[in-house]
């Protein structure tokens, strides 16, 4: 299972997924337990929703979620918690910004961890979090101006000249583009600041504006306002481009080693309704709670599990860089300040 990091992705797109045991079921004593308190409450990202309607139906457990981005998560799980207010049972946590919320999660291992427990290998050993998607970076585009043939697949492509003006990025030093500029500079330009620095200085001359937010990134690409939204995920073709007539595409970068981090879910320690905790995430890693995932357009972090046909095409020869998550976690807890003041010299 270790080939999902190391090779080539090969699902139906070249990824190998091999079973690594067969996952356990959640115990009865677990399942009574979590019933008899009855609730639940989530403050993760939105993909977690219908996995989140699932649970719910299965278990007769109340759900209580607010779905928001990671900001918002590390805000809302954070203050909460050091204001003393222990009402987030679950929440979603990641290698990147919400690498910090470890202090505020729960120790124990659930029932059919074996099946996603490869993700973890390179990532802090005292960590309570659980992956359940996986997250590959690419680019969003309008299908109406750009054609899947004509999508970029390098890097480079993102300098050509018919793009100048015509590139809508997040902000470098904020949320999913900050990470990518801090990776890149091992995964794309192999520790070299001078390439670093002239790969990024030529790139913002194509940029026709920088957009805080994620979600007005992919409108002005669903309304047509820029043909090409840099940088994406896997799933926003699928949640954004609903409301834009399923006009967004989704490329992966392949010429260069791409991108990758886990998305992960864990615990609150101080959770008032626990084993409702401990189930939800059980079944989160489970064949059925995973499939939710994929529903949504999201990579599986379990073995044996595959995404949507019609991603797994768009994966196909994409080559993971091996040490995205375990130089995001690092450089995000002990470099961001620094992070933060490179990139935006670069910018400026």
């Amino acid at each position: 299972m270790r080939n999902l990091i190391t090779k080539t992705m090969a699902l139906s797109l070249g990824l190998v997924f091999c079973l690594s045991g067969m996952a356990l079921a959640s115990s009865p004593e677990l399942i009574a337990a979590a019933k008899k308190e009855g609730k639940l409450r989530l403050i993760t990202f939105p993909s977690f929703k219908k996995t989140a309607e699932g649970y719910e139906k299965k278990y007769g457990i109340k759900v209580e979620g607010t779905y928001v981005g990671a900001p918002g998560v590390l805000r809302k799980v954070s203050e909460e918690s050091q204001a003393g207010i222990f009402a987030v049972d679950v929440f979603g946590t990641s290698p990147g910004p919400l690498s910090q919320l470890n202090n505020w999660t729960l120790k124990f291992k659930p029932a059919g961890y074996e099946k996603v427990a490869h993700h973890m290998k390179d990532l802090p050993k005292e960590w309570n979090q659980f992956p359940v998607f996986i997250h590959v970076v690419g680019a969003s585009y309008h299908l109406d101006l750009i054609s899947p043939d004509e999508a970029p697949t390098s890097i480079y492509d993102l300098l050509k000249p018919e793009y100048k003006g015509k590139i809508i990025s997040r902000t470098p030093w904020l949320g999913s583009n900050n990470l990518i500029h801090m990776i890149s500079y091992w995964a794309w330009f192999g520790g070299s600041e001078e390439k670093w620095t002239d790969y990024w200085t030529k790139f913002k001359v194509n940029v026709g504006r920088f957009e805080p937010k994620w979600g007005q990134l992919h409108q002005a690409v669903g309304l047509k306002e820029y043909p090409l939204g840099i940088f994406t995920l896997p799933y926003t073709q699928f949640a954004f481009g609903r409301s834009y007539g399923n006009k967004l595409g989704y490329a992966p970068i392949k010429k260069e080693p791409a991108i990758w981090f886990p998305n992960l879910v864990a615990a609150h320690k101080n959770a008032p309704h626990p084993n409702a905790a401990k189930l939800f995430i059980e079944y989160a890693i489970s064949p059925e709670g995973q499939q939710a995932f994929i529903d949504e357009g999201n990579v599986p972090a379990a073995s044996g599990l595959k995404p949507k046909a019609s991603l797994a095409k768009q994966l196909e020869g994409v080559k993971l860089f091996p040490n995205s998550p375990q130089i995001l976690s690092r450089e995000v807890i002990n470099n961001s300040a620094e992070w933060k003041e490179r990139i935006q010299k670069v910018y400026q």
